[in-house]
């Protein structure tokens, strides 16, 4: 069965683009209902605002609006009129996008909302997400978690190791580094 498989390697990994999609929309209370297509859509109109950036689709107001035609987001998703129709219905529920339209035959300008962040999932971790899960579990993920053990008498030499989803920044810094990168 391996033979016919095809691993990822250390080399492979940067051959493929990826949608960012925030964590917290998997978590937030505000957001917690939202569907798996809404979730997705929301991730590929954040990826479409560097292209809104080069367009230079700014409003007078400094706010960037997207381009993107139902029809584009049905293809991209696999989704139906209706799916689309009630997909971009959650999002403008959760205030994660607002529509505005430009008239008549013209694709409405859509605005892509930042997310209500929770503090309280600023630490989030697995032993903290694992109070919501179910209390049956398979074998193979219950081996998978970490033990929380004691660790006062473990010989650790390199505690200078990167552990990015508990590193804190500022929202200045982020965007900072989201400037450096579109320019």
């Amino acid at each position: 069965m391996e033979k016919d498989f095809k691993f990822i390697n250390q080399k492979d990994i940067y051959q493929y683009k990826f949608y960012m999609i925030p964590k917290e929309l998997f978590v937030n209370e505000r957001y917690i209902s939202l569907s798996p297509a809404a979730i997705l859509l929301y991730g590929i109109l954040l990826d479409r605002l560097t292209l809104s950036i080069k367009n230079n689709w700014v409003d007078k107001n400094g706010n960037i609006y997207l381009i993107f035609t139902r029809k584009e987001i049905q293809s991209i998703l696999h989704i139906s009129d209706k799916t689309c129709t009630k997909t971009f219905k959650e999002l403008v529920d959760a205030k994660l996008l607002l529509e505005k339209s430009q008239g008549k035959a013209k694709p409405k300008l859509l605005y892509p909302a930042q997310m209500v962040h929770d503090e309280k999932f600023d630490n989030l971790t697995r032993k903290n997400s694992d109070s919501r899960s179910v209390n049956s579990t398979t074998h193979e993920s219950e081996n998978l978690r970490p033990n929380y053990t004691n660790n006062k008498n473990t010989n650790i030499t390199n505690k200078n190791y990167c552990n990015y989803e508990q590193r804190q920044y500022t929202k200045e810094f982020l965007n900072s580094l989201y400037a450096n990168f579109v320019d």
